[in-house]
């Protein structure tokens, strides 16, 4: 469930996003459809993912997930939270996939947002994720 799609910015957004990526447009129609709820960024490049549900140990879910295309038919995808520090553009990323085709699997995605769902956690990570990712998360 997208708890903010009401909003102009982020529905622009999301019209933006899916028109330039097919990667998003199947991202943002499995985030609609997802029980758990999360929030778009309407802000920055691409097109970026937050968990919104509290974790089971009570504290704040700061899992994101940012979709980023560099150039057509290569597609990033980031897994990453910010930190907590007040005006801190820190960023820790926890990995990220290399998709070199505009095509991605529904298990595949249910897969990321289960893994976003949890809070990055070890058991939930998906069998693509590459934690040595030489690339940066865009702003």
């Amino acid at each position: 469930m997208l708890v903010n799609k009401a909003q102009a910015l982020v529905e622009e957004k999301i019209r933006a996003e899916s028109q330039a990526n097919p990667v998003a447009r199947a991202i943002c129609a499995a985030v609609e459809a997802s029980p758990e709820p999360f929030e778009v960024a309407a802000e920055g490049a691409g097109f970026e993912v937050r968990a919104c549900a509290f974790l089971p140990n009570g504290l704040p879910n700061r899992a994101r997930m940012k979709i980023f295309s560099p150039k057509p038919g290569h597609t990033l995808v980031f897994f990453y939270k910010k930190s907590l520090v007040p005006y801190s553009r820190d960023r820790y990323s926890y990995g990220g996939i290399d998709l070199r085709t505009a095509e991605v699997d529904e298990a595949e995605i249910a897969a990321w947002l289960a893994f976003l769902s949890s809070g990055f956690h070890p058991d939930k990570r998906p069998a693509q994720l590459r934690r040595a990712f030489p690339y940066e998360i865009p702003q």
